[in-house]
């Protein structure tokens, strides 16, 4: 039995964006926090992705602290970074906090997941905006359930599949079941794939019933990420969760369910620069990144660089005196 005075979470040895950690959820004050969930168990194909959230975090893409001389008075806030395409600063004085990783029980993927909701709903009694590491695909439905005192929210869902399977040989809790198991929440109202490559038949027949919108890889590359991200329908909440098998195995090999033909970094970049058009965003997930199929740490540096263009487009650019 699993002692009950194990913490939901511990200190990484290594914090995402080397922001300052955070051992106590409920000490927790900060803007965005980070949550790491190393699990695998819900694979059906080449595991891994347990080892996900500490590559990312040492993916190295962005250093909270920057280079500004002016950051000895808030050294709790972001120093942020300039863009040479818009010539503007972004993320200054944005405050972040990784507050570790859930503690994985082996074999217990229910336990496992109560502490992921627990987790995540204590980051939002913070009143934190929290990013969640992976993991496989599974993790995404424990953290919606966090959302629950929501009155309604939207899920705009990037992924090569769609992980709407009712179960696999009689199991529910899998990475080809999160979408289908988020469904079933009954705050849970739009839900938007993207990027879909791969499906079953009856999934996809049930995701349509439902009202689900799909847009193929080859749909969006039609409409381009404009007129994609518009058939997103306006929400006051929505939360996104981007596996990366989305991305095309070409930029993102380091993956356990690789397909052929998906979206390119820039394609992505773009649409997750458009999401806040569609309304507010309250969280994020990115999962399926696996090390050991990885080459030379392209794939969760490139997962780094998604997480600070999401940061960048939820913030947007630095308000400070010129």
């Amino acid at each position: 039995m699993v002692p009950e005075k194990w913490p939901d979470s511990g200190v990484p040895v290594s914090t995402m964006f080397k922001v300052p950690s955070c051992a106590d959820i409920a000490s927790l004050d900060a803007d965005v926090a980070f949550l790491g969930v190393p699990f695998d168990q819900g694979t059906t194909n080449r595991p891994g992705t347990r080892f996900g959230p500490g590559a990312i975090r040492n993916s190295g893409v962005y250093n909270y602290y920057g280079y500004l001389g002016d950051m000895a008075s808030r050294p709790t806030a972001a120093a942020g970074y300039f863009d040479i395409d818009t010539h503007q600063h972004y993320l200054y004085g944005l405050t972040m906090a990784d507050c570790g990783d859930v503690n994985v029980v082996p074999s217990g993927v229910e336990l496992t997941y109560e502490r992921v909701k627990r987790s995540v709903s204590r980051i939002l009694d913070r009143r934190a905006f929290p990013i969640i590491l992976g993991g496989d695909h599974g993790i995404t439905y424990p953290v919606l359930q966090a959302f629950s005192e929501f009155k309604s929210v939207d899920i705009v869902h990037f992924d090569a599949h769609m992980d709407y399977v009712h179960d696999y040989q009689g199991i529910r809790f899998t990475h080809g079941s999160p979408i289908r198991r988020c469904a079933e929440l009954s705050f849970v109202n739009e839900i938007t794939s993207i990027g879909v490559r791969v499906a079953r038949q009856e999934p996809f027949d049930d995701a349509i019933k439902r009202g689900n919108r799909i847009l193929s890889a080859d749909r969006f590359r039609e409409l381009g990420a404009t007129q994609a991200i518009a058939q997103v329908p306006r929400s006051d909440a929505i939360y996104v969760t981007i596996d990366i098998d989305v991305l095309n195995p070409a930029e993102a090999p380091g993956t356990g369910t690789p397909v052929v033909g998906g979206l390119t970094y820039l394609e992505l970049r773009e649409a997750i620069r458009r999401i806040p058009t569609r309304g507010r965003v309250v969280g994020l997930d990115l999962v399926e990144v696996s090390p050991p199929y990885d080459v030379s740490e392209q794939t969760s540096r490139l997962a780094g660089q998604l997480i600070l263009d999401f940061l960048t487009s939820v913030w947007g650019e630095d308000t400070r005196d010129a």
